[in-house]
């Protein structure tokens, strides 16, 4: 199973992007996040953000997907 989550804000309840193979996307629409004593902040309203894993059965063909474009890019 593919390690994908959601970010989301505890607060406001908006998406601020995904954490695919242990790095963060952030969504365009979102701002970037705030970082305020070591945590991070939601871009929107400044509360406290979540993961939530990703249920989607497209999550694992998404990881794959974006393994195959970064390998091409590596050669």
């Amino acid at each position: 199973m593919a390690n994908v989550f959601n970010v989301n804000c505890m607060m406001c309840g908006r998406a601020s992007g995904h954490v695919r193979e242990g790095r963060f996307h952030r969504l365009p629409t979102a701002p970037p996040l705030l970082n305020q004593d070591g945590r991070s902040r939601c871009g929107f309203c400044s509360g406290n953000v979540y993961l939530e894993a990703e249920d989607s059965p497209f999550a694992p063909r998404i990881v794959a997907q974006n393994a195959r474009q970064q390998a091409r890019r590596a050669s």
